[in-house]
């Protein structure tokens, strides 16, 4: 059972810079690949919403679907950038 009226201990983790950044390039790239995915959603809902005028849903669906791909790429390079091009 935990003690909940002992003070709390304090864990100081100490990190070099290159695992700081490493640390941060795997969050901003998993952060970039969940954005792209949500502009990929919206297309699919787009392409499916009868009510919308097939004209503005293709031009629609191709902006989401163009920021999704860049995105990606974005979370790609991150990556690159800490194994420097080996995944």
């Amino acid at each position: 059972m935990v003690d909940t009226t002992a003070p709390a201990r304090e864990v100081a983790y100490t990190y070099t810079p290159a695992e700081l950044n490493r640390l941060i390039s795997r969050e901003l790239s998993g952060r970039l690949h969940e954005l792209g995915m949500t502009f990929m959603s919206n297309a699919a809902f787009l392409l499916a919403n009868d009510t919308i005028p097939a004209a503005a849903k293709r031009d629609r669906t191709r902006v989401y679907l163009d920021v999704a791909a860049q995105l990606r790429l974005l979370a790609l390079a991150e990556l690159d950038g800490i194994v420097g091009g080996a995944r």
